[in-house]
This record gives structure tokens, sequence and C-alpha cells, in this order.
């Protein structure tokens, strides 16, 4: 197989192991990181997706950043062998002559520019509105909530945490949303639910509201001289305290009936994939039989 010069650009890209999993799954996803699969997985059991009933221990993600979750050896193994870091369509074009019959989607972060979806074939990519998956569920009451239910509510200094979570809450706030001005924090945080929430989302559309959830936790752990409660790749613990709004709800939703749409229609586990040989031979001294 080595000598063939598709398969092996597209071994070196996808890596052998992606290769496998890819022809037993029959499909691909693509999303930025690890944490985007937790954060789907938790949205899709919240809102009682029929996705969740199809989800596998082992689905087959193609992460495009080159941030990657693990630092273990398969991790370092898999970064070597190019199985992460290319963009959706690079790793499409490569593979897609390779495994004909593979699904193919990526839900992928809008990082704060109007990306728009869009079609490539078989290829089908789709943005979030917002910057990332994270911007869905963090909110200031939903990291206040979260933050609270590690209190004892009949300790002793049950009052002290709660007041150390608020401020740290405001001081959070007013730095990473409202540039420094107190004032416009004050304001915000006294107008009517609606209102809060409609600014809210636009102020905080193009931010990164996972690094402000990581700011919040580290200044929460070192005020109260306790290890941080939450780091990035935990975050998918803030679904259950989430409430998403009609319009999130709604392209949440949509996002996960085109992943159901993925598992269910992909090949069934087994079926083979058969690699047409005027595809992977570019020796013209000998071509295929």
């Amino acid at each position: 197989m080595a000598s063939k010069h598709h398969i092996l650009n597209s071994l070196k890209h996808f890596g052998a192991e992606h290769y496998v999993k890819a022809r037993e799954r029959g499909d691909v996803l693509y999303v930025e990181g690890g944490t985007d699969v937790d954060m789907l997985r938790a949205l899709a059991e919240k809102l009682g997706h029929q996705v969740a009933e199809v989800w596998g221990e082992r689905i087959n993600t193609f992460h495009v950043q080159n941030n990657y979750p693990r630092q273990d050896v398969d991790a370092e193994l898999e970064r070597v062998e190019g199985g992460f870091g290319l963009t959706p369509r690079e790793h499409f074009n490569g593979l897609r002559n390779l495994l004909p019959a593979l699904r193919w989607l990526a839900i992928l972060d809008n990082d704060g520019q109007n990306r728009q979806d869009r079609d490539e074939g078989a290829l089908r990519i789709r943005y979030w509105r917002r910057h990332e998956t994270e911007n869905y569920v963090i909110t200031p009451e939903v990291l206040r909530r979260y933050a609270l239910s590690q209190h004892p509510t009949e300790d002793l200094f049950a009052v002290q945490g709660e007041q150390f979570v608020h401020e740290t809450l405001q001081q959070t706030l007013v730095e990473q949303v409202f540039d420094g001005v107190v004032e416009d924090w004050q304001a915000w945080s006294e107008s009517p639910a609606e209102a809060a929430r409609l600014v809210w989302e636009a102020k905080t559309q193009r931010l990164k509201l996972s690094e402000l959830a990581e700011v919040f936790f580290r200044r929460l752990a070192s005020r109260q001289n306790a290890p941080v409660m939450l780091k990035k790749g935990e975050f998918h613990r803030l679904v259950p305290f989430a409430s998403l709004g009609v319009a999130a709800d709604a392209e949440v939703r949509a996002k996960l009936d085109m992943l159901a749409d993925l598992f269910v229609r992909a090949r069934p586990h087994g079926e083979q994939v058969v690699e047409p040989a005027t595809n992977i031979d570019d020796d013209v001294d000998n071509p295929p039989p």
C-alpha cells in the first residue's frame, strides 16, 4: 500500500488509526478539538435530542486545530502522523478518493468572523453563529450557579463563599465584557431579564467565552485558596446549569440534527470500501490491470 502515492499521502495526513476507524464508522466529524465533542454530547443529552441515543463511544472525529486536548503518547503519535491540524477541505481532498463511501460533516467555531455555511460536494461545513460552542452555554448566571453548587449550603463559610463568587464574577465581567466601565456593568445587572439577555448576547457575540470562564474560575480559586473548579476541557459540566434561549435552542438543534443524520446514515459497520485502482496508482510504467 505504501507504494501507492494516494494511499501514502492520505495515511500521512490522516493517520493509520484514523483510516481504520473511518472504514469501520463510515463517517468523519470535523471539530476544533475534543472539548467540542464533549459540549455537543452534553447539549444533546440536555435537550433530549435523538442523536444522544446513537452516539458512539469512539466517534470518528478529526481535530482541525493544533491545540490537541490530550497530552499523552497516543496524542503525540497522532500529531506526528498528521492526525490533526489540517483544514477540513485539505483532509477531505486527501481522503475522499481512498474512502469514497464516507460521509463528512464539519461543525466549526466562527472565531468572531462572519463565516458562512457551505457545502463542498460531499463535505458539509457548518459554523456556529456565535464565537464558539461554549458561547451558547456560558453566562454569568450559569457561572454563578455552578460555583455556588460547589459550596455546602449549610457551611459556616457559605455566606463568605457566595460573596467571593459575586465579587469575582463582577470583577471578571467588568474587565472582560464591559471594558472596565463599572457603570455599564451596573446598568446591565439592573436591567430587566430580557433586556439583559439581549445586551449580553450583543456584547459577547465575538468574544471567546471559554476564556472568560477560565479567568473567573482561576480568580475564584486564588481568592478561596482552593483548586480550580473547572478547566477549559471540563466546561461541558456547565451545560446542565444552562438555559438556552429560543434562537440558540433552534441553532443547536439544527446542528444536532445534522449530526444525527451523519451517524444514522453512515455506512454500516464492517462494510467494505473498494478503492478504485485508477485513483490510487500513479505509476505509468505499471498501469493497473
